[in-house]
Parts: structure tokens; C-alpha cells; sequence
């Protein structure tokens, strides 16, 4: 097993020591395409009753393998094969090598979910407007947008492939580069700048439903937001700054109430409490995600594993 995976990673050995672009990287992934496909059409015309164990099995033994990587011993950076002996290095060194063979799976299959979002999307969105059912207009628009975006993305690519190529088009776009700058940068991302503009009025209405003084609880949470947006304001900070220095100070930069500047109470509040509670919900997000990791890997959770 050590052999194949050093085999494996080796540039001089391995299957995609290919130059990019050329048909024989094409063939190759042509190839393996077709492989996982006829290995995913088989596990559709497997049975329910046995589709769950092939999932649950690859599941855990994927799982298993980061989970034994994440807990088995580290070595040294200085370590090498030479100067490293005993089983435990043998088990380390093997992991390094395996890591580089296993790892771009997961590219792999995020490329296979990508295939499946966008099928799916076809799917749901095709039958729509075939059907002419209701609204099908914005899923006329989706579809023409996602081919649009695909076929000048791709154009682009293809064209940047020859590193001749390349190097002019990093001077000069082409057509098909500035078409794909003007759907990305000029549509998408302001399309999202405004979206999340309106997402702020929304935030500002619920903050404003959830700060209005009802119990001891609510009456510092509201305090506390309202001296922490007081502090992000200059026109007002500068003032009362320079007030609690020369009129209460007198210039002592070791005066107490130098604390009562708008800048130190904000710095106060983000460091002793704000930064704490952050800290206490990470560590609870940790533990469910753990929780919910360790579901999953078991094929505790039905959900992710059902056929």
C-alpha cells in the first residue's frame, strides 16, 4: 500500500502528469468521468435495502481515515524516512503520503454535487418553463443566465490557456474576458451589494424589535448597542473625548475618568464581554458541530444517508 501511494504521488509516475489543455488530460478526465458515472447510475439501480450500507460504508471509512490522521502522532518537520524509524513514524509517513491521494477526492466529489446542483437546477426550472406554470419568467431568466455566464466563463478559460495567449490578454482582455467582467462584476456583485442593502433594513427592524426596553436584560442590551454605535461615530466621539481631557482631566492623562471616554468604554465592553460571549458561542458551535459530524460519519443521521 506504501509503494502504490508513493507511486502515486510521484510527478514523474503520476496520471495527471499532463500538460493542461491538451487531449490528453481531456481523455484522461473523459475517462474517469465516465467511470464515476456509471458508478453512480449502478448505485441508482441498487436496491434500497443494500444502497444504505454501500453509503454508510464509504462514509465511515472516509471519515475514519481523517479521524485516525487527526489522532495518530505528528513528527517532526526535521523528520525524514532516513532518520525516522519504528512503526509509529511508518503509520505517519504513510498518512503523508496518503493524504496527497485522498485529499483531491474531495475536489472530485465537490465537483460531482457541483454537476448535481446545476442538473437539478435544469430539472426544476426546465419542467417550469416547458410548463409554462407560474412565474415561469424568472426561471427563463435563470436558465438564459446560466448559460450565458458558463459559456463566456469557459470561452475565457480556454483562451487563457496558452501561456502566449495569457500574457496578452493580461495586458488586453478579450472579447469574451470583458463580457465575463461586465456579468460578474458589473451584474452579480452589485445585484448582491443591493440585495444585502436591503438586508439591512431588515437587521435595523428586528434590532429595533429586540432592543425596546422591556426587562432589566433588554435595557443593557440596549445600552450597551447604544454606546457601541456612539463610539463608531467621530462627529461625537472627538468632542466628548477632548471634553473628559481638558474640562473633568484637566490634561492628567491618569485620571479616572479618562475611562469615561466613548473610545475606551466601546474598547472595554468589546474586550471583557463582547469578545468572552463570542468565545462561549464558538465553543458551543464546536460541540454541535462536532455532535452533528459524529451523526454523520456514524450514519446516525438519517437524513444525509437515505435513499
Amino acid at each position: 500500500m506504501m509503494n502504490l501511494l508513493a507511486q502515486a504521488t510521484a510527478p514523474e509516475r503520476n496520471i495527471w502528469n499532463a500538460t493542461p489543455g491538451t487531449s490528453e488530460i481531456w481523455i484522461k478526465m473523459a475517462l474517469l468521468l465516465v467511470v464515476g458515472l456509471a458508478f453512480m447510475i449502478g448505485l441508482v439501480f441498487v436496491p434500497t435495502r443494500g444502497r444504505r450500507p454501500i453509503v454508510m460504508t464509504f462514509t465511515f471509512l472516509a471519515g475514519l481515515f481523517y479521524m485516525a490522521q487527526l489522532v495518530w502522532p505528528q513528527l517532526p518537520q526535521a523528520a525524514t524516512r532516513e532518520n525516522t524509524q519504528g512503526p509509529v513514524a511508518q503509520v505517519s509517513f504513510w498518512f503523508q503520503d496518503a493524504t496527497a491521494v485522498v485529499g483531491p477526492i474531495a475536489n472530485i466529489l465537490t465537483a460531482f454535487i457541483l454537476g448535481l446542483g446545476i442538473y437539478s437546477l435544469l430539472t426544476i426550472h426546465g419542467k417550469r418553463f416547458a410548463r409554462l406554470q407560474k412565474d415561469w419568467q424568472f426561471s427563463l431568466l435563470l436558465l438564459v443566465s446560466l448559460f450565458v455566464m458558463l459559456f463566456f466563463g469557459y470561452w475565457d478559460w480556454i483562451q487563457g490557456l496558452n501561456p502566449e495567449n495569457a500574457a496578452k490578454l493580461a495586458e488586453t482582455p478579450s472579447f469574451a474576458g470583458r463580457a465575463k467582467d461586465l456579468l460578474f462584476e458589473g451584474m452579480l456583485q452589485v445585484m448582491d451589494a443591493a440585495m444585502f442593502s436591503l438586508i439591512a433594513f431588515f437587521i435595523f427592524s428586528a434590532a429595533y424589535r429586540a432592543f425596546r426596553i422591556r426587562s432589566v436584560e433588554s435595557t443593557i442590551l440596549l445600552g450597551t448597542a447604544f454606546i457601541m454605535m456612539l463610539s463608531l461615530m467621530g462627529a461625537l466621539v472627538v468632542p466628548w473625548n477632548n471634553f473628559i481631557q481638558e474640562s473633568l482631566a484637566k490634561g492628567d492623562s491618569n485620571a479616572w475618568v479618562n475611562f469615561l471616554r466613548l473610545t475606551d468604554i466601546s474598547a472595554w465592553l468589546s474586550d471583557n464581554i463582547q469578545t468572552p460571549a463570542i468565545r462561549a458561542v464558538n465553543f458551543g458551535v464546536g460541540i454541535g458541530a462536532l455532535a452533528m459530524g459524529l451523526r454523520i460519519w456514524l450514519s446516525l443521521e438519517r437524513g444525509g444517508v437515505s435513499a
